[in-house]
């Protein structure tokens, strides 16, 4: 049973290609839920199944009819809206408001120049750092330098550094001004470096998640823009992927080699397991979780810290306690809306997201779109991207990026209908006047 998520992925990533003709973002997202089946078997038939995850507690897999169909199904349904999207067919990318979008556009830029004010003091010590040390520190909860230093800071400043995911917008706001707009690359590299400081800040933890997720919404955001990508842009991005690729993949591979030396799979198998325990921990969390257990934490973080007073990392403890296991593992986005609201409101879930997709998205071969509804994009298809490993937008910090989005997508579509009616009755009132001069 357990080849039947790589057999049906790979399947379902064709058929997109197919359907299509090019590798579009439906293709990249199947793909990546492909290669993680892949790593699922490659996980059992190896036997690298007890180091880390819920699998420590001696559980045979199970991979049972159900909750493969569902955890099929439900991924499906969560990346069929982006199949919607024709890059190709894309002609133009418009900014309503312009003025709006550079104020996001300085803010987000301000956040980062803080982050790495904050940060780079501290990075030399992971030259010498025990990258297992500091992962430990971290999961034992020390603070890093940075955030120590953070809190010295003015309250303003403390805040747009705790909210510093924000800066993860400067890739999509970095392919709009320098590929639709054609500004220098002088002018907009500030924004690729800005985006890059959330990756900076997780260094000192020794994390490797912020990495993770910034190169798979890289890849996400070059997808979408692939159609006005220029030769300066791409003689740009191949001088300049090269060292950022090596150092990137140097420091995944010595914190991974660091954390898991001392297991009995090693690096490689620990790894392997990395990536490949999202379709068992789903089925695991299937079978072993306690269905009376209800928490809405990870799904409205911001409305649970304002009125709550409570976020996922709060309850975290209390919920491994309560469900038996370890809840902190990787089970896909619809794995962790799984053990969150159950069977049921997983579903609900998947559907509503599925809607809103849609609403954004509105329909199949659209040729035109505003900055904002992009954005829109970007922050939506982070949920099935990097949802190979879990819901993204769990806590505060890292939802709150979708709040100056939305904002600014509710503002396009007002504009977007001011004019459309605009538009009508001006022609309307040309019709009036045509007819005033015929006769």
């Amino acid at each position: 049973m357990y080849f039947v998520p790589l057999i049906y992925f790979s399947a379902l990533t064709y058929y997109f290609w197919h359907r299509n003709k090019s590798f579009d973002l439906a293709v990249y997202i199947s793909l990546l839920f492909t290669i993680t089946s892949l790593c699922n078997v490659l996980m059992i038939l190896g036997d690298f199944i007890s180091g880390s995850g819920v699998l420590t507690d001696g559980w045979e897999p199970e991979f049972g009819v159900v909750p493969t169909i569902l955890y099929c199904t439900l991924i499906t349904i969560t990346i069929i809206p982006f199949s919607f999207l024709r890059i190709e067919k894309i002609k133009s990318i418009t900014n309503v408001h312009r003025y709006m979008i550079f104020a996001l556009t300085i803010l987000i830029c301000i956040q980062g120049f803080i982050m790495y004010y904050l940060v780079v003091g501290s990075l030399s010590d992971l030259l010498n750092g025990d990258f297992k040390y500091l992962k430990d520190a971290h999961y034992a909860g020390d603070i890093t330098p940075a955030d120590a230093k953070m809190l010295t800071m003015p309250m303003p400043i403390q805040l747009l550094y705790m909210l510093g995911s924000m800066t993860l917008l400067g890739i999509p706001l970095f392919f709009y001004y320098t590929c639709i707009e054609q500004r220098s690359l002088w002018l907009t590299f500030p924004l690729l470096a800005v985006s890059i400081s959330l990756i900076l800040r997780g260094m000192l933890a020794a994390d490797r998640t912020e990495i993770i997720h910034y190169g798979l919404m890289f890849l996400f955001t070059l997808i979408f823009f692939r159609k006005f990508i220029t030769k300066r842009v791409r003689r740009f991005f191949l001088i300049s992927s090269i060292p950022i690729l090596l150092v990137g993949i140097t420091y995944i591979v010595a914190v991974s080699a660091s954390r898991f030396e001392d297991t009995e799979e090693g690096a490689s198998g620990s790894m392997l397991e990395y990536a490949g325990q999202p379709y068992a921990n789903f089925c695991y969390f299937y079978d072993n979780h306690n269905t009376d257990l209800y928490y809405f934490e990870r799904e409205f973080p911001i409305i649970s810290y304002f009125i709550f007073q409570s976020q996922y990392v709060d309850t975290k403890e209390e919920r491994t306690a309560r469900e038996g296991f370890f809840i902190g593992v990787f089970a896909s986005h619809i794995g962790s809306w799984l053990l969150d609201v159950g069977v049921g409101g997983c579903i609900i879930i998947s559907i509503v997201f599925f809607l809103l997709c849609c609403l954004v998205i509105q329909r199949y071969d659209r040729m035109e779109f505003d900055i904002a509804e992009v954005m829109m994009i970007f922050i939506l298809g982070a949920v099935p991207t990097f949802g190979i490993f879990y819901y993204r937008y769990y806590s505060i910090g890292t939802a709150f990026i979708y709040v100056p989005v939305c904002i600014l997508y509710l503002f396009s579509k007002i504009v977007f209908v001011w004019k459309k009616h605009a538009k009508k009755g001006e022609d309307e009132e040309d019709k009036v006047v045509n007819l005033i001069e015929s006769t």
